[in-house]
């Protein structure tokens, strides 16, 4: 796939009004860059569950994809608005509506960190739909999370002791540190929320129950990796001003996908 050419539309000082993500721990970026791979500039997609677009959407679209967004979230959608228009792009390719009354068809729709998030009823029924959503040879993007992973196990455990603490003394009594750690990441990580809207996840997916799920819904997998081999909020604070560590981490993600922290999967009907 061609993931270099670049629409006229796409200011090319957008990035500069409107930090994009850095990269860090969780290889936000080696998502967006698995995503390039598999979807041309000029193709229609959508982020189904785009929240405030900002992981996704946003630097697809300043790399000049011709992406939208949805999400039922209004409050989430009008603060991507608003990013975007900073920016100096189309607010209105975010949706605040359900994907059912967005019109036309698809090359690619990308459900990521989304489906963990969807009980049976609405996990089979969005499936579903973007089954019928998707053109003759479209494709189903998913990244989720390996929901017997380090991700959730460092997430449990960053719940259930309270250590989410540590991130206000970090901003405080570690300042310093931060700073020095964002110097060597080339600026701050995750400046921005991916999404106002407070949703847990409600299943756990290995990648053989993912692609399980997939092909009852009837879609073909014709792509995995991993993402990460660890991530999670204590990780994250600790190791993303390293990009050392940082490129180590998805080389050993993609080698070891059983076990990576999340799971890039994509099929087609």
């Amino acid at each position: 796939m061609n993931a270099t050419a670049r629409s006229p539309s796409a200011p090319p000082d957008a990035a500069a009004r409107v930090a994009l993500p850095r990269e860090n721990i969780h290889g936000h970026l080696e998502r967006v860059r698995w995503f390039r791979q598999h979807v041309e500039p000029q193709e229609r997609a959508i982020e189904f569950g785009c929240g405030t677009g900002y992981m996704i959407t946003y630097p697809m679209r300043v790399a000049g994809y011709d992406l939208i967004g949805v999400d039922l979230d209004r409050r989430s959608v009008e603060y991507g608005r608003s990013l975007l228009e900073q920016a100096g792009l189309d607010p209105g390719v975010l949706l605040a509506c359900d994907f059912a009354e967005v019109p036309g068809e698809f090359d690619a729709v990308i459900a990521s960190e989304i489906l963990e998030h969807l009980d049976d009823a609405d996990l089979a029924a969005s499936l579903k739909l973007i089954r019928a959503k998707l053109r003759p040879g479209g494709r189903l993007l998913v990244t989720v999370p390996n929901g017997y992973g380090w991700y959730e196990f460092e997430s449990f455990v960053w719940s259930k002791l309270h250590l989410d603490r540590l991130v206000e003394f970090a901003r405080t009594q570690l300042a310093g540190l931060r700073r020095a750690r964002w110097r060597m990441a080339g600026g701050p990580v995750d400046v921005l929320p991916s999404t106002l809207a407070d949703s847990p996840h409600v299943r756990r997916f290995t990648l053989r129950s993912l692609r399980r799920t997939l092909e009852d819904a009837g879609f073909e997998v014709i792509d995995t990796r991993g993402s990460v081999l660890v991530s999670g909020p204590l990780t994250h604070l600790l190791f993303s001003g390293s990009p050392a560590l940082i490129r180590l981490n998805a080389r050993l993600g993609r080698r070891l996908t059983p076990v990576a922290s999340g799971f890039y999967v994509a099929a087609r009907p």
